[in-house]
């Protein structure tokens, strides 16, 4: 119960834009399965973990950018080591149908592929 409070709690944040401290996640696409989504606090330029095998949403709070990288707990880009680019506010409902415009990769590449999210304040 806990966590769907959390993620109650956490969606009507984002959705009046009040600022957080980080980002919210699921691993399903439009914010599912709600209790398995995360608001995730940060720390400027910290880097996060994702525990999932999918993103599927990322949305960072007012006043953050956030990228997803490729290797698990690594967000510094290397070629080996993609970075999405800046999500900013209100972030991507569906990553299943997200391109970043500008690795190559097709769409749907981040949902299968993001293992690390790196934020900073904007």
């Amino acid at each position: 119960m806990k966590s769907l409070t959390t993620a109650i709690i956490a969606s009507s944040l984002l959705s009046l834009g009040v600022a957080g401290d980080g980002v919210y996640v699921c691993p399903g696409p439009n914010w599912t399965p709600s209790n398995l989504c995360i608001d995730v606090q940060m720390t400027d330029g910290g880097c996060w973990t994702s525990p999932w095998e999918t993103l599927g949403s990322i949305g960072p709070d007012s006043g953050w950018i956030c990228s997803m990288f490729v290797e698990p707990g690594n967000c510094v880009a290397t070629s080996g080591n993609l970075n999405s680019g800046g999500i900013w506010p209100p972030g991507i409902a569906d990553l299943q149908t997200w391109n970043d415009g500008h690795t190559g990769k097709w769409t749907g590449y981040w949902f299968n592929e993001a293992r690390s999210v790196q934020c900073i304040r904007g």
